[in-house]
């Protein structure tokens, strides 16, 4: 219901954007054409495009869904940090790191979120917080996650512990029943005073308003990005790192991986940390 009473108030107010006003990034000059990588030997292979690892003796988990050309390597590269400057310090031990889907829809559905699923239920304790956090295109795949833990009565109890940061992506998939039964949702954009706003930065308000008041959407603001004025795509890494390689574009390549003087983002995981 909400999500029609969004609709009908951008067609009452002669606006142009469309529920889901989210343009998929280019390819990535830096991939591979998705060939596969494992991270290395500590961690553990779940399925097509999902790693685990044990990191400490927390109990909480976290899932992180890499964008469209991400490789394995990256997204385990950006877990790892998340957690070493984050949410180690909230009790997180369970990781699991996710690729990008082969096209920016994820029209080809290929990456084992069953399998992932299984695994969890060997881990879980059942009771700890789930945090799962995707970027950009990522965000689809997050979603399947979630529409098969919602078609699943044993597993809505799971569902009902994950808390949710959706950065600067789409939200195809979503439903008023998965963001309810969710523990905390938000949708993330970024902003940097001179350079502008991340691509994906309507999206990220639209689906806010759109779920509320159960979702809230998330502004990180950073001063000195390194972006150049109106670099959406730069900014889009923004949500991932504060400074972000290419002053143009996004390089999920580096971005994902060096966080040598460019601190990772972790701002929004606030309001899910509540």
């Amino acid at each position: 219901m909400r999500r029609l009473i969004a609709m009908l108030a951008l067609v009452v107010g002669g606006c142009a954007a469309e529920l889901e006003p989210f343009e998929p990034p280019p390819m990535d000059p830096t991939y591979d054409d998705g060939k596969a990588d494992t991270p290395d030997p500590t961690w553990s292979d779940v399925g097509l495009g999902v790693e685990y690892q044990r990191t400490n003796i927390g109990t909480g988990v976290l899932v992180a869904y890499g964008g469209y050309t991400a490789r394995m390597s990256y997204s385990a590269a950006w877990a790892l940090e998340l957690v070493d400057q984050q949410l180690g310090g909230v009790g997180v031990g369970h990781v699991y790191a996710v690729k990008g889907p082969a096209d920016p829809g994820y029209d080809a559905r290929e990456i084992a979120n069953t399998k992932l699923r299984a695994h969890l239920k060997t881990v879980d304790d059942g009771a700890s917080p789930i945090y799962v956090v995707a970027h950009s295109s990522g965000a689809f795949v997050a979603h399947e996650l979630f529409e098969q833990m919602a078609a699943h009565s044993d597993e809505l109890a799971t569902l009902a512990r994950i808390r949710y940061a959706d950065l600067d992506g789409g939200g195809s998939g979503l439903t008023d029943t998965i963001v309810d039964t969710m523990a905390a949702v938000t949708f993330v954009y970024a902003r940097d005073p001179v350079a502008g706003e991340s691509q994906n930065a309507s999206s990220a308000r639209f689906l806010g308003e759109t779920y509320a008041p159960k979702a809230t959407t998330f502004r990180v603001t950073v001063d000195g990005t390194g972006c150049n004025v109106a670099a959406g795509w730069c900014l889009h890494d923004v949500v991932v790192t504060h400074r972000p390689h290419n002053p143009q574009s996004f390089d999920l390549a580096r971005d994902y991986t060096d966080f040598e003087g460019r601190p990772v983002t972790t701002e929004y995981f606030a309001p899910l940390l509540q």
